[in-house]
């Protein structure tokens, strides 16, 4: 699961015995006064706009320049605009409930270019085309390199309790242990609960062609329940990764979500603009200009942008997700940029190469399922300074994405207070945040919230830590079958505490039925973090189900739990040996060598003939001895990660895809039955398509020249389950299929709200609609077919047989359904369109079946 998520959902989970009770009583009022004047002639300014930073809340003032603002909650600072005159921000007092604050306002002296609007036409479509047409002079992709200093700042805390969860005994308990006084509000007056505030320090690089990323995070200081690991949380929450949108873009990347950019290439199919007025940013004189979506349940935004009068360059934009936006658990989200120019370090001109942001903000306020839910308010800060452009460095220096410095969470109040004075500012620990971090340090405190801690640790990751061993995972820890009866699992795994080199992963089962103890235990040595280097040798003796072992079905783990239930059909015992050596030699390419010995001892009645030219005078057998070595490289261009100690977490690739090819080379030299070759291929991506949603798509081959029995073949992955599973094929039985060469190929497309949101009724719903399509192209050689005898076994019984495709005759399925029920399930009809009747085991095929899944996605 992204870290990301898992992060999130430990906060949330937590939450939910964590609330303490209830909004302030009697909620404080805070009330700012003042006089505008202008700065030359000491005349007031009548009508200007008084706003606070970062808040929609504001108001005018009078004939008489002077104003009178109320409000539930300040920010530390309040603008004032007005026509013909710079924007002015001055700081302000965010703990006092009354101030006055007076603003003297320059004249804005620049000239602005010439705009010529056609008759009938919005004014603001010309500045927009102009936008577009001076994209290629300051979009920051223009930039062959570019590198900058780098603050975050992250604070996250819970909000919105209803009144029943305040009558919850574990909120009584933790109110007894904080005092009143211990609050902090937002800015709807809403009591809220900090979970973490940290502050990072990074070198960030960039490199457009190859397209590589760099992060130094130099500096780390993290408060938080449920966050313990500074390296990992340094990994997430520094850089400039979550809030570097670029609105140059036609889409921008959020949640998983693309929405369309308003000053993207499609922008007047997607938001209504207005011309506003000009104003001052910095000494700019830039256009204002409002936007909002056209069709509120559409993917956009609503909010202002301010475009250079000159370059026609974004200096500046502030947009929030309509109300109206399909999209879960958020009640609001708001993003907002300022931007620069910048020049080119590599030839020393002062001509501008192209806008980077130099400030950034993005608030969120994040809800559960129901009207009542727990709620949550998190908000990053970016800051951004030193920068260079356009001084590439050799392509290796790119190699570690990530690097932590050796002192990343080494205490430095010396470090920090020059950050405040250099880089961050104002932003870095106002008194907001220092209180923040006194709260978390009190709840921490707290018994029930350690509980509380250990057990949102165990929902979401499926570990309990103990030191340096983690117990679990939970899934796997009971199961009922047919072969074992009651299956009881205990496994566990080392982490970084226990040892940075030395890893350890094992697991005991024992069955009532069978009374049979299974094991499986690994011991790995790393021999280098920085090219992902791992020696290692595992052992393991259990019951499998053919054509659903752990390799084939990729790490699924949900999937291969639930499969352990109920009538186990196709069970045999694994005795597995193997060696392993697993190294990255260049970024993106990850090569595993292997070398393994494995039996398979079929508890159902199946045999195979020992020497198929005799056919049924063949000797009959059913146990295999597979000796082999392998070569397997995973290339992954794009994909980002981070280190959680001893384990390397992917975060996904960019719009690239992951292919994997493997070449397995079976050795009687060394011990096994068969010499055979045989060659696996894979690719995986998913595309984001913009307004039409998302794909994703599973590409596999495999082919063997070899005359082996079924086993060592390609079982195909069906799924008669009721749990909807991607990339397996849903309407097809446990090994019902197999084959020595095959295609199959898993596409799913998301169609988001394309299409339900355009439905009066089903809008309000948000549902969204998915489709799938799933087909395999496979055959068996003459050679391999003779291998399997249809004489009856002794004492009568027939032996099972696996089926065969016709390589004329693709399997197809198709499905359609609903997604996003309730926020969380998902009910799909699938279709069987090929291989129709009944199974080669006599079983009937069901054409049609509704199966369902839950997942929790934004």
């Amino acid at each position: 699961m992204n870290k990301i998520l898992r992060t999130t959902l430990s906060l949330l989970i937590l939450g939910l015995a964590l609330f303490p009770a209830g909004e302030a009583s009697a909620q404080t009022q805070f009330t700012v006064t003042g006089l505008v004047t202008d700065a030359k002639t000491g005349e007031p300014v009548p009508f200007a706009s008084v706003a606070l930073v970062g808040r929609r809340v504001g108001t005018l003032s009078d004939e008489n320049g002077r104003f009178s603002l109320t409000t539930k909650s300040l920010t530390d600072s309040l603008a004032v605009s007005s026509l013909g005159y710079a924007t002015l921000r001055r700081y302000i007092d965010k703990e006092r409930t009354s101030q006055a604050v007076d603003f003297k306002l320059e004249s804005a002296g620049n000239a602005l270019q010439e705009v010529v609007v056609r008759a009938g036409e919005n004014p603001a479509f010309r500045v927009l085309r102009q936008v577009r047409k001076n994209r290629l002079l300051n979009d920051r992709n223009r930039l062959s390199a570019y590198e900058c200093d780098s603050y975050v700042k992250t604070e996250i805390a819970l909000s919105h309790v209803s009144d029943k969860m305040r009558k919850n005994p574990l909120i009584r308990r933790i109110n007894e242990a904080m005092s009143r006084q211990d609050s902090l509000l937002d800015d709807e007056g809403h009591r809220l609960l900090p979970m973490l505030a940290s502050e990072s320090v990074s070198r960030y690089y960039l490199r457009s062609n190859p397209q590589r990323v760099r992060e130094e995070v130099r500096k780390t200081r993290i408060k938080g329940v449920a966050v313990d690991d500074a390296g990992v949380s340094s990994q997430l929450l520094g850089g400039t990764g979550l809030v570097n949108q670029n609105f140059y873009n036609n889409y921008i990347p959020i949640l998983g979500k693309d929405f369309a950019s308003p000053i993207g290439d499609n922008w007047k199919n997607w938001y209504e603009f207005f011309l506003a007025d000009t104003t001052q940013i910095g000494d700019r004189t830039c256009f204002e200009i409002q936007f909002e979506p056209k069709r509120p349940e559409d993917l956009t935004f609503v909010g202002k942008v301010w475009i250079d009068t000159l370059s026609f360059a974004l200096c500046q934009i502030e947009a929030r997700v309509g109300a109206g936006a399909n999209l879960n658990y958020v009640r609001r989200l708001t993003i907002e940029q300022e931007l620069e120019p910048t020049t080119d370090s590599a030839s020393g001109s002062v001509a501008t190469t192209g806008w980077l942001p130099v400030s950034l903000r993005l608030m969120a306020d994040l809800v559960g399922v129901g009207k009542q839910s727990l709620g949550m308010r998190a908000q990053i800060t970016l800051h951004n300074s030193n920068v260079v452009v356009n001084r590439p460095y050799p392509v290796a220096f790119y190699d570690q994405p990530i690097e932590l410095s050796d002192t990343v969470a080494t205490p430095n109040e010396r470090f920090w207070s020059s950050v405040q004075r250099d880089l961050a500012g104002s932003d870095s620990l106002n008194r907001s945040d220092q209180k923040a971090r006194q709260l978390i340090d009190s709840l921490r405190r707290v018994p029930v919230v350690r509980t509380a801690e250990a057990i949102g640790q165990i929902a979401v990751t499926g570990f309990y830590q103990l030191g340096g061993v983690d117990l679990g995972p939970y899934p796997y820890l009971f199961a009922y079958n047919t072969v074992e009866g009651l299956r009881t699992r205990l496994g566990f795994r080392t982490n970084e505490h226990f040892s940075r080199t030395w890893i350890i992963r094992g697991y005991g089962a024992y069955g009532t039925l069978d009374r049979r103890f299974k094991y499986g235990l690994e011991l790995d040595y790393m021999l280098s973090r920085r090219r992902w280097t791992l020696l290692g040798t595992r052992i393991s003796s259990d019951l499998e189900r053919l054509g659903l072992t752990p390799e084939l079905i990729g790490g699924n783990r949900m999937f291969y739990a639930l499969s352990r239930f109920g009538r186990y059909r196709g069970a045999f015992n694994n005795h597995q040996r193997e060696v392993f050596l697993r190294t990255e030699p260049v970024k993106g390419i990850l090569i595993t060598t292997t070398l393994g010995r494995r039996t398979f001892q079929p508890l159902f009645p199946f045999h195979y003939r020992v020497d198929p030219d005799l056919e049924d005078q063949s000797p009959l057998r059913s146990d295999i001895l597979d000796t082999y070595w392998s070569v397997e490289a995973r290339l992954s261009r794009k994909e980002k990660y981070v280190l959680d100690g001893n384990e390397r977490i992917t975060l996904g690739t960019k719009r690239a895809p992951v292919l994997t090819i493997r070449y397995t080379r079976g050795a009687k030299a060394l011990g096994g039955d068969y010499s055979y070759s045989r060659i696996t291929m894979r690719a995986q991506q998913m595309l984001r398509l913009g307004p039409l949603g998302q794909m994703t798509y599973l590409l596999s081959a495999g082919y063997t020249p070899s005359t082996l029995p079924a086993p060592l073949l390609f079982p195909h992955v069906g799924n008669p389950t009721p749990l909807l599973t991607v990339n397996t094929f849903n309407r097809m039985q446990f090994y019902e299929f197999v084959s020595d060469r095959f295609v199959a190929v898993h596409v799913q497309h998301k169609f988001e709200g394309l299409l339900f949101n355009r439905i009066p009724g089903i809008r309000k719903l948000n549902w969204r609609l998915v489709a799938n399509a799933d087909a395999l192209w496979g055959s068996e050689s003459r050679a391999n077919r003779n291998v399997e005898t249809y004489k009856p076994l002794p004492g009568g019984t027939k032996p099972v047989h696996i089926g065969v495709l016709n390589g004329r005759v693709p399997y197809v399925e198709l499905g359609y359904g609903i997604d996003n029920i309730f926020k969380i399930f998902r009910i799909q009809g699938i279709h069987r369109l090929t291989y129709l009747g009944t199974t080669h085991n006599g079983m009937p095929v069901d054409k049609f079946v509704i199966k369902g899944s839950a997942s929790f996605s934004f």
